[in-house]
This record gives C-alpha cells, structure tokens and sequence, in this order.
C-alpha cells in the first residue's frame, strides 16, 4: 500500500515528531511505501529517509517504490504555525493562537496543495497528526476522492491551541468529521477529546470514531545493559558523529548567562538561547562529559525543557537526592526554551546561591517553588549534573542503558508517558507522574508487577502554574521516591547489579509487549 503521513513539523526531537518518524519506520518495515508530508528542512538527514523532496513542484509524479520512505515539504512560505512557541530554524514561528485568520487559510492551502499531488500518485490511507490543522488539511485534499483517511491526537494541539480559540475549534471539527477512526493514545485522551467536543460529539460521531491506540517503541533501538566502558565509548562516538552533521549547539565557554538581577530575565535567558542551535547536541558535550562509574547511579529526564514539564523542579529535588545518596548523578537530555533556565539554576546551585536560583527559576514561571524554598535548597559539588542538549535515537540507545532512573514529572496534561516507554524498552525504570494519558503506563506494569507499579508512581497534587500537576509538591516528594526506587533496585549496594537486571527485563518485556511499534502500526491499518 501507499500510506501518506500529514505532519506538520519536524521528524526528531520528541513527542509528536517521533511518533510520525516511528509509525512511518514501522511501515516501511513491513513493505509499504511511505509518504510524510512535514516541514523538516533537514530531513535528508535522516537514514530512514530514502528520497527527500522540497516544494509542491518537484513532487514526483509517481508514488515512493514499496519498503521506501519519501519526505515532501511543502510550500508554507517560511512561516510556521505552532502550538506552543518555539525556535525552528529557518522559519518565522508563530502560535495559532495568535496568528491571522488568513495565515492558517495560507498554511492550509500550501500543505492541501502539496497533498493533492500525492494523491494524484494513487494513496490507500492517510494519517493527518493531530487537531489541526493536518486533519482540515486532508479533508480538503481528499474531498471527491474517497480515500479514507484516519486522525490521530495528540494532547498539545488541543491543550494549547483549540481550547482557546474559538476559529481553531471549527477547523479542528472539519477535519475531525470527516475523518474514518480517531485515534488517542490512552484512555484519559479518550475523555478529554469528547469533553472538547462534549457540543458536538454525537453529530459527529465522536463515540463510534474513537479508538485507543498507544503510541509505542522500536524495540530494535532501545537494549538493555552492556558494559559501562563500552556503552560509554559507543555514546560519545555517536555525539561525535552527531556533532559533525549538526556543529551549531551550545558551548559553555561561547555562552555568557545574564545575571540574575537582569530586568526582564526570562526574555534574557530566551535570547542567549537564540545564540546557537537548540535541536543539536551541545558542541563541548564531549569535552565536558564526565566517566560514569560503576557505583554512580544515574537518574535522567530526557523530553522538552519547558516549564510544563517538570525538568527544573527536577534539578531542585536532586539537591537534597545527591545529599543523601552523594554518588548520584543527573542527566538533563532535551532541548526548549528553557535550557538556560536550567543552567543558571544549576550554576547557582554549585555556587550555593540561593538569590540567584530562585530568580532563574522563577523567570517565566519556570518552577513551581515551594513556600518556603531554602528548606530544599542545597549547595551541590561540581559535575554531578549533566545537560547534553538533544539527543537523537542513535546517541539514546547507547547513554539510556546507563541510567537506573528516569523521571517523568509532566505538571500540564500529557497525552501519553512516550518516553517512559522508552525508558522502559532500555531497561530504565521510569517514575512517573499519576495522571492523565501517563497514568496507562503506570497502569500496565501493575498489570504485570503491582509492587513496581507502586514503585513507578508519583503522586500528584493538583495547583501549581500548570493546575494539573504541583511542582512544588514534586519537589517535597521525589527525594524519597528516588531513594526508595535504588534502594529496590540495589539492596546489597550499587556495585551489585543483579537487582537491577532482573527489574530491567521486567521493564522491557512490558514494553515490548504493549507497546512495540509493529503492534501500533498493525492496528493502525486494521478496519
């Protein structure tokens, strides 16, 4: 068959952009040929890419050969509208929210156009990623062709955009009515979306179209265990290579913080950000990156740094982890607007400055702080925490092996826990915040082993900027979990690794068997 994928971003980084990368891998596995229609400029890149195609008029006129993937750009005249704004090179970014009515029909059209090219090819069935626009996008192309096409959520779109803007929500039900199945990534996706639509959820057939199918793994990608010296050797010859494609990230020595009694700092910290490329590795990773050691637990986040997802009450919490467990170590895998949020939080940590850590995390309502937040502030030694930059699968697949924990600690909604899949194809026991699409991952290793669902699970007090989830209730309570958690998986020292490879394969079996991409992908297809 050929399959078409409508995604309106890029094919790396996390989230949305690597489950279309996934889904379109997965069908490529199985012989299909694979169109994806998105706004990766870089995509050429990629070596699941097999051709790579920039503007409406070099769409080829015949269809990708069977077992290849080809990635279309449409013309979108270099503006990019998005959800929550971010930085993407070689685009003016604005948010639906506050971009014009005839911006969005621009948008519309050039992808729409693009769209009908591939269709002219001869397409079985289509795939449009999120509300908007890629739905409305594929109504219109497909109208008078009876080519089914199918609508999968994710929560950004909604939570961020058709919430709150009257305009979007039409374009959102245009879409969405017209579509075969919609599809969510967990039961709570399920609830929300026909709580958005509780209105018109039965003229549009919401309760017969909604379907519960995780996002998932490649299990090919993630393994477990391995030598710490070689998994080590193997990651910085990845960042290396990684480095070479994408040369631009951050270097410490080529970045100056503003202080932080900066007026305006958060707008501050956002421009040093601007000063090199967010989506790459950091240059000095390499220079920088300190030997783990075999007795050195390793605790990682790895997604976006934004304010909605935790990453810095995260850092917070582990200046009272590393005073009670002094060979703990951090690792801050991600990128986002926020990345020097985090750097001048930890710089202050290191320096024991209280003044200066409360400023950065507070700029931009980064962190929820607790009342009283000296009680959780500690001075912590130098190098015990490391921030990378992004990451891509092929330097993940060799650094999440050596980490014991991960932390997933989303304070908005989440659509579903990705990464702790992840973390759990690679062996990585993932604490997670109980709620809303993440609490399906929780739920299905208590399935398997109630005592580490119980393990897993973070409780959550809602309040906090976000209203979901509080972080400063995370800060209060991840310190014991986090030492519950390795005394668990260490009970006779963190030399002795025996535990922790029993609970690894545990971890790894649950997501290969609920969660692997070629029983998504499957049921994707499925009538």
């Amino acid at each position: 068959m050929h399959l078409v994928l409508v995604h309106g971003y890029l094919l790396g980084g996390s989230g949305s952009n690597v489950y279309t990368a996934n889904i379109a891998k997965s069908w490529k596995r199985q012989g299909h040929a694979v169109t994806i229609l998105c706004q990766d400029p870089h995509a050429d890149r990629l070596d699941f890419v097999d051709e790579f195609i920039v503007g409406n008029d070099a769409i080829p006129l015949s269809a990708p050969s069977a077992g290849n993937i080809r990635v279309v750009v449409p013309d979108i005249n270099g503006l990019l509208l998005v959800y929550w704004y971010d930085l993407y090179e070689g685009y003016e970014v604005k948010t639906m929210v506050n971009c014009s009515l005839e911006e969005i029909e621009a948008n519309i059209k050039g992808t729409a156009d693009g769209l009908k090219k591939v269709i002219a090819q001869g397409v079985d069935r289509i795939l449009a990623n999120h509300a908007i626009l890629s739905p409305v996008i594929t109504k219109r192309a497909t109208e008078g062709t009876g080519i089914p096409y199918d609508v999968k959520i994710h929560g950004s779109s909604l939570i961020f955009s058709v919430k709150n803007r009257q305009e979007l929500r039409s374009y959102a039900l245009e879409g969405i009515r017209s579509c075969r199945k919609l599809i969510v990534g967990a039961k709570y996706m399920a609830s929300f979306v026909q709580e958005i639509f509780e209105v018109e959820k039965e003229e549009m057939g919401l309760l017969e179209k909604i379907v519960i199918i995780p996002p998932g793994m490649d299990p090919d990608v993630f393994q477990l265990g391995g030598s710490r010296i070689e998994r080590q050797k193997a990651f910085i010859a990845s960042v290396k290579d990684f480095i070479k494609r994408k040369p631009g990230g951050r270097r410490a020595d080529k970045v100056k913080l503003p202080g932080h009694s900066a007026k305006e700092l958060q707008k501050s910290l956002e421009s040093v950000s601007e000063s090199y490329d967010l989506r790459a590795a950091d240059a000095d990773l390499c220079e920088r990156w300190i030997p783990l050691e075999e007795d050195e637990p390793l605790i990682c986040f790895f997604g976006k740094f934004q304010e909605t997802k935790g990453v810095g009450e995260l850092l917070m919490a582990f200046a009272t982890i590393v005073e009670r467990i002094p060979r703990a170590r951090l690792l801050l895998i991600g990128y986002g607007g926020n990345r020097e949020n985090l750097e001048g939080m930890l710089e202050a940590m290191v320096q024991g400055s209280i003044e200066a850590f409360k400023a950065y995390a507070e700029a931009g309502n980064f962190v929820d702080l607790p009342q009283e937040p000296e009680k959780f502030f500690r001075q912590i030694p130098s190098g015990r925490v490391t921030m990378t930059g992004l990451l891509e699968h092929g330097q993940l697949k060799e650094v999440l092996p050596l980490c014991s924990l991960s932390v997933m600690a989303s304070k908005a909604l989440e659509a579903f826990g990705m990464v702790s899949v992840e973390a759990m194809a690679a062996g990585v026991l993932p604490l997670c915040h109980d709620h809303t699409g993440i609490s399906d991952v929780i739920g299905a290793v208590r399935e398997v082993d109630p005592e580490l669902g119980d393990l897993m699970r973070l409780e959550v007090r809602p309040g906090g900027a976000q209203g979901v989830a509080d972080g400063a209730f995370l800060v209060e309570q991840l310190p014991n979990k986090v030492e519950k958690a390795l005394k668990f998986m260490y009970p006779n020292g963190f030399r002795d690794h025996s535990k922790r490879c029993e609970v690894s394969a545990k971890l790894r079996d649950v997501a290969i068997a609920k969660f692997s991409w070629d029983v998504i992908t499957s049921s994707i297809l499925k009538e």
